[in-house]
């Protein structure tokens, strides 16, 4: 039975997919639906293409709607807690936040409270077991990979960065001048991999984010 939500203040949504592939498969479709099955409305639902490994000052959709379109007394859902925050350390930033502007956060694969201050201790403790959980299985993962690679099996993770990606990183940095922010926002893709490209593929000086050949011509 999904959480009732108290009606008397707006309520918002937030969906969040890692990338431009994910935003065209079920999982946007999912949490929208799910969402207004809750009783958001679609128009009050914001949406963000971005990692997860991204921390909340760098997800510019999720920035707007906490500073300026949640009000005292809104409610603020999500599907899961792992869309806005995938550490317990930024979700406690994040309901250190909205708690001292009394706005509720209901994330709807947990158990919630009317009771601000038992919805606050729920979340918090089931964020720190989430995290334990993703650390755990992080470990299985990198004990599976050593057996395959003393095995000779392991091949290595695919790279995201491609062809086409680097082509469109150079059209958006050097055509359109955009910053790296926008262009993790058009490609979808994490700031590290775009920095990634801009540095070691299209020759990018480190935290100028200039051409190697403007430098010189400036000497």
């Amino acid at each position: 039975m999904p959480n009732t939500i108290d009606q008397n203040y707006k309520k918002y949504g937030y969906a969040r997919v890692s990338s431009k592939s994910q935003e065209a498969n079920s999982s946007l479709k999912s949490q929208k639906q799910e969402l207004i099955g809750n009783g958001i409305l679609e128009n009050n639902i914001i949406i963000e293409v971005g990692s997860a490994t991204n921390e909340i000052k760098n997800r510019p959709e999720f920035q707007n709607l906490i500073q300026n379109i949640l009000k005292e007394g809104d409610t603020l859902v999500v599907t899961k807690i792992d869309r806005c925050a995938r550490n317990t350390l930024e979700f406690l930033k994040l309901q250190n936040i909205l708690f001292k502007r009394n706005i509720q956060f209901i994330s709807l694969d947990l158990p919630y409270s009317e009771d601000l201050n038992i919805n606050k201790l729920i979340s918090i403790t089931l964020s720190s077991i989430a995290e334990f959980e993703n650390n755990r299985r992080k470990e299985r993962q990198m004990q599976g990979i050593s057996a395959a690679k003393k095995a000779g099996k392991y091949r290595g993770r695919k790279t995201v960065i491609t062809k086409k990606l680097i082509a469109e990183v150079k059209y958006l940095k050097q055509n359109k001048m955009l910053s790296v922010s926008q262009i993790v926002k058009i490609t979808g893709r994490s700031r590290n991999t775009i920095y990634k490209v801009l540095k070691e593929h299209l020759g990018y000086v480190p935290n100028r984010l200039i051409k190697h050949e403007e430098t010189n011509e400036h000497r």
